[in-house]
C-alpha cells in the first residue's frame, strides 16, 4: 500500500475558552475534577473532528447523528451502517445432501456461485475461505455483499468489517459495534486523553438569560411572563487533551480482511487538519469562545518503540503583565526532544500567535516546524 501511515506519533493539542463552555456536564455547568480544576472529555474533541471531517463529503463518517426523514428519529447502529454502505451481506447456504461426498459437494457450491454471477452483473469473487464464496459488487458508491457456501454465517464479519474500515473515524478511532449482526470491537488507531486546564485560575460563573416565552405551565407564578434562566461559563481555560498515534493498533483486524482499511498519509492529514480546526469550526452559543490555539506533533523514527510521556505536565501556560496574550512556555518540552532526537523523524508545531507569545527556543527543537495554526504558513523556514 504506496501511502500507508506506519508511523507512531505522540502529540498534544490546547484548546482556549473565554467567557465560554467548551464541554458540559449534565447541569450545563463547565465539567471539573473533584480538586476543582476544569477538564473537558475526549468525546468532546472527537465531536468537533468528526464534525470538521464532514466538510469533506467524500469522507465517510460512522459515528455521527443521521435522522429519519418522515420522523426525524435518530437512526440506530443498524440502519446507519445500511445509509452509509447498503444492506448486510446476503448469506446462502449450500446444504449437503445425504451421503453427497466432497468431490461433488464443492463444485455444486462453485456452481451457485458462477449462477449468481451470470445472473446479477458485476459480481465478482472477492474472497474464499472454506467454501465460502464471499462476492462483491459496487453500486452507486456502496457495496453489496452475497456469500454462498456451506456455512455463510462464520464469514459475514469480514464483509462487515471491511464495510466499518471504510469509514475515516472508524480507522483513527475504533469503535464499538453491536448490532444485530453481531459485535465487534476495533481498538482504535488514534487515543484521545481527557483535556485538563493548564491554566492556573479555574473560575465559573453564572449568567441570568432571558427567553421571549412565557412558560407555558399554567400553575407557575411566572406563566403569565417571559421566562428566566442562566447560562454557566468558564471565565478563561486551557485545556491540554494529549494524543498517540499507533497504526498497529488495528494491524491484526486488518489482515483478517484482505489488508483493507490501514491509516492511509491522507487520513493523518485530515486528522491533523481536523484537530487543529475543528474546535474553532464549530459554533454555537455555548461554544463561541472556544477556539484552537496550539498543537504538537512528534512523529517517531519508523519501528521506533519508545514511548514518550504525557505532555500535560510539561506545556505551560501563564499570564503576562500588561498582555491579552497568554504566554506559552516549551522549555520542558524542548528538553525531553532533546534527549531522544535521535529516534524522531519529525516535530511539527501548530501555533495561533494572535493569542499565545512564545520564546524563539521552540525553533530549535530537533526536527522541528513551526507553523500558524491558521493558515498553515511558516513562522520560520523549517528544519531540513
Amino acid at each position: 500500500m504506496e501511502n500507508r501511515f506506519n508511523n507512531r506519533v505522540f502529540g498534544a493539542i490546547l484548546v482556549k475558552a473565554t467567557v465560554a463552555n467548551y464541554n458540559a456536564d449534565f447541569t450545563g455547568s463547565p465539567r471539573t475534577l473533584p480538586n476543582g480544576v476544569v477538564y473537558a472529555t475526549d468525546k468532546a474533541l472527537k465531536y468537533a473532528i468528526r464534525n470538521y471531517f464532514k466538510l469533506d463529503s467524500n469522507n465517510k463518517i460512522f459515528y455521527t447523528t443521521r435522522y429519519k426523514k418522515e420522523n426525524m428519529q435518530p437512526l440506530d447502529i443498524d440502519e446507519t451502517y445500511i445509509e452509509l454502505f447498503g444492506d448486510y451481506p446476503t448469506l446462502k447456504e449450500i446444504k449437503k445432501k445425504a451421503k453427497e461426498k466432497d468431490d461433488k459437494y464443492f463444485p455444486r457450491i462453485k456452481e451457485e456461485v458462477d449462477k449468481l454471477i451470470e445472473e446479477n452483473n458485476g459480481y465478482k469473487i472477492e474472497n474464499m475461505v472454506d467454501n465460502n464464496y464471499l462476492l462483491k459488487r459496487e453500486v452507486d458508491g456502496k457495496t453489496s455483499f452475497v456469500i454462498i457456501g456451506r456455512k455463510p454465517d462464520d464469514i459475514k464479519r469480514v464483509p462487515i468489517l471491511q464495510n466499518l474500515f471504510r469509514a475515516l473515524d472508524i480507522r483513527l478511532f475504533g469503535a464499538t459495534f453491536a448490532s444485530k449482526e453481531g459485535n465487534i470491537s476495533i481498538h482504535g488507531n488514534a487515543q484521545i486523553t481527557h483535556g485538563i486546564n493548564i491554566y492556573h485560575e479555574n473560575n465559573i460563573f453564572t449568567e441570568d438569560i432571558t427567553s421571549p416565552f412565557r412558560n407555558s405551565n399554567e400553575k407557575s407564578d411566572d406563566s403569565q411572563q417571559t421566562t428566566i434562566g442562566n447560562q454557566t461559563v468558564l471565565e478563561e481555560g486551557h485545556y491540554l487533551h494529549n494524543f498517540t498515534i499507533n497504526p498497529k493498533n488495528s494491524e491484526e483486524l486488518i489482515k483478517l480482511v484482505d489488508n483493507q482499511g490501514y491509516l492511509t498519509t491522507d487520513d493523518i492529514t485530515a486528522f491533523t487538519d481536523a484537530i487543529n480546526r475543528g474546535v474553532s469550526y464549530l459554533d454555537s452559543a455555548s461554544k463561541i469562545g472556544v477556539e484552537n490555539e496550539f498543537s504538537i506533533f512528534v512523529t517517531l523514527n519508523d519501528n521506533e518503540k519508545i514511548q514518550l510521556p504525557s505532555f500535560t505536565t510539561l506545556v505551560k501556560v501563564t499570564e503576562q503583565e500588561n498582555s491579552f496574550k497568554r504566554k506559552l512556555d516549551l522549555s520542558e518540552v524542548k528538553n525531553l526532544l532533546d534527549e531522544v532526537a535521535d529516534k524522531i523523524e519529525s516535530v511539527k508545531i501548530y501555533i495561533d500567535a494572535t493569542k499565545l507569545d512564545y520564546e524563539d527556543e521552540i525553533f530549535d527543537i530537533p526536527k522541528v516546524c513551526v507553523k500558524s495554526i491558521i493558515s498553515d504558513k511558516e513562522l520560520k523556514k523549517c528544519q531540513e
